[in-house]
């Protein structure tokens, strides 16, 4: 019976951080220059690789935040602000580069692509050290 509780609890984290991610990649896309839309239609990796940093940045900041708490509310909170700032410093990031990136990501530039996904990353993890969701 506990392991079945423990597969229902994973299965109810999953939905809602599945969610959170949706949330995520909608405000992602109204956030950058370019339509996430139309870079999947034509299969633009570069700006996949983007997205990809955005994934893996929520995950580590998920992971912090379900490690802080017991309470899905609470780690809905702790990500969803965790994720914020993570957008909040790719916008920018985006100002203070020279770089045109609505223009160089939709010709392919697939090393800005990486580049941008490191980012994320790095965000992710001095947020998370930050917020010090892992505990002391």
């Amino acid at each position: 019976m506990k392991l079945l509780t423990g597969y229902a609890i994973s299965v109810g984290w999953t939905i809602a951080f599945l969610a959170l991610a949706f949330v995520a990649r909608f405000f992602f896309d109204r956030l950058t220059p370019f339509s996430l839309r139309q870079a999947s239609d034509v299969k633009n990796a570069a700006v996949g690789h983007v997205l990809r940093g955005l994934y893996i940045a929520l995950a580590i900041v998920s992971f912090a935040a379900i490690q802080s708490t017991q309470s899905l509310l609470w780690a809905l909170i702790d990500a969803a602000i965790g994720i914020a700032l993570v957008l909040v410093f790719f916008k920018v990031y985006d100002w203070i580069d020279p770089r045109d990136f609505e223009q160089e990501l939709a010709a392919g530039n697939a090393m800005l692509g990486m580049e941008l996904e490191g980012l994320f990353i790095v965000f992710a993890g001095v947020i998370v050290g930050a917020m010090n969701l892992l505990g002391a």
